[in-house]
């Protein structure tokens, strides 16, 4: 018998082989990543009874067999075969009350944009999904052996970072602009970082831009 849990959908990004999806529950405010026995998610297991798929900042009701944490996603979730249902939005105005305040992103190793899997072995990360407001972003659109590739170059907490961007519509938008810096117009810019699961030729577990919220 499955349980359920409200979330707001706050990461809604591509993945080898399926979507990601993951959000901040709505009751109590804590990080949920729903995932399937296979790890990433189809789209015929998340759409809603109308046939839509979910969008940033919908509030939906998730269905779950049990809770399934790794060492580099303590938030894991085994989804059930029920549907998934579409509550409400939640609104922009309100993203603040939703952001993490870490010092620093994670844990900044010699190379800041990864975690390797040999830290996991000692060490525990309370969530791998923060939802922050940086103090300044640009975007950078490069070729990359025969792809297109975007990254987000963004300052928090006086630090600045450079991750990989795997937001679909950011993805999308900027795969027909040339290479170069984009900056974002919108004043207030929120972003979804998700600890993507372990890479299998470097065995490093990459910091992703999930999302790109423009306020």
């Amino acid at each position: 018998m499955a349980t359920y849990k409200e979330i707001i959908c706050l990461a809604n990004s591509t993945r080898t082989g399926g979507k990601c999806v993951a959000g901040i529950t709505v009751d109590n405010r804590e990080w949920f990543r729903p995932v399937s026995e296979e790890g990433q998610l189809s789209d015929e297991q998340i759409k809603y009874a109308n046939g839509k798929l979910p969008e940033l900042l919908d509030i939906i009701r998730i269905p779950y067999k049990k809770l399934q944490p790794t060492a580099y996603q303590p938030e894991n979730v085994l989804i059930s075969e029920e549907g998934w249902q579409y509550i409400g939005k939640w609104p922009k105005n309100k993203l603040d009350s939703l952001c993490d305040k870490p010092k620093e992103i994670f844990i900044n190793q010699v190379i800041k944009d990864r975690i390797t899997v040999e830290f996991f072995e000692k060490n525990r990360l309370k969530s791998s999904l923060l939802l922050i407001k940086p103090e300044s972003i640009k975007l950078f659109r490069k070729d990359f052996r025969n792809k297109k590739k975007l990254r987000a170059i963004f300052v928090y907490n006086d630090l600045e970072y450079d991750f990989g961007v795997t937001d679909p519509i950011f993805c999308e938008k900027y795969a027909k602009e040339k290479e170069g810096f984009y900056k974002l117009d919108s004043k207030d810019v929120y972003l979804c970082i998700s600890l993507a699961a372990p890479f299998y030729k470097d065995r490093c577990c990459y910091k992703l831009v999930a999302s790109i919220i423009e306020g």
